[in-house]
């Protein structure tokens, strides 16, 4: 996996502290790539009368190319501290969107076998729903640094970006899990002061990039280009 060699002398950075400290400054792009995220969130939960079976797909696929935009909006922030309008025109966009259907599906999938298995009982239809368990959550987990990586190296095989993710993270998984605890929090918190509802998207953005370059910094695998700032 050429592409993903470990950099001769890879230097680790703190991605969380520098996406932060560009969120206030870039506050703007942030609220601006947030905005439709949310809306498709509102327009899933109300087409689907809170049906997670419906909302949850609604939401991946319509929502994917939206959730692509915020990550870009995050990955120049963590890597750079910077966000432009061409930022927003890179190849990897489709290879991004991609990953997040892939994520979608699996997570479809499995509700759908589980909606099955509530229906019959029968132990036969337990099997998939579980096996479905298993591969949906490595997939949403694996998700953030799949689409950081073919936002970063759009020309990648599909399959390296995934073996990639999974190999980092295998050897960092506290980044990984981390990045989604903090960001379930932030919902959860948003849900409850809903003034936050619109900053919490791009934030929760920004933690799961730097937690996806963090465990893919274990492999040695650092960022094609970035602006440093110390």
């Amino acid at each position: 996996m050429r592409t993903f060699a470990p950099a001769a002398a890879a230097v680790e950075e703190d991605w969380l502290r520098r996406g932060a400290r560009s969120l206030w400054s870039r506050a703007p792009w942030v609220l601006a790539a947030s905005a439709p995220v949310l809306a498709v969130a509102v327009m899933a939960g109300w087409l689907s009368g809170g049906r997670l079976l419906v909302a949850a797909p609604v939401a991946g696929f319509a929502g994917a190319p939206f959730l692509v935009a915020l990550a870009i909006v995050a990955q120049r922030l963590v890597l750079d501290g910077e966000v432009r309008a061409r930022d927003l025109r890179v190849p990897g966009w489709a290879g991004a969107v991609a990953v997040l259907w892939t994520a979608t599906a699996a997570v479809a999938l499995t509700l759908a076998a589980f909606e099955v298995y509530g229906r019959t009982g029968s132990a036969a239809a337990l099997v998939p729903a579980l096996a479905g368990c298993v591969v949906a959550a490595h997939a949403v987990a694996l998700a953030p640094s799949a689409v950081a990586l073919v936002l970063d190296r759009p020309r990648a095989p599909w399959r390296h970006v995934w073996v990639v993710a999974l190999l980092a993270a295998a050897r960092r998984p506290v980044p990984v899990l981390g990045g989604w605890v903090a960001a379930a929090l932030l919902g959860r918190l948003a849900l409850q002061l809903q003034a936050l509802l619109l900053v919490v998207p791009g934030v929760a953005a920004v933690v799961l990039v730097s937690a996806a370059w963090t465990a893919l910094g274990g492999l040695g695998v650092m960022p094609s280009r970035h602006t440093s700032q110390d």
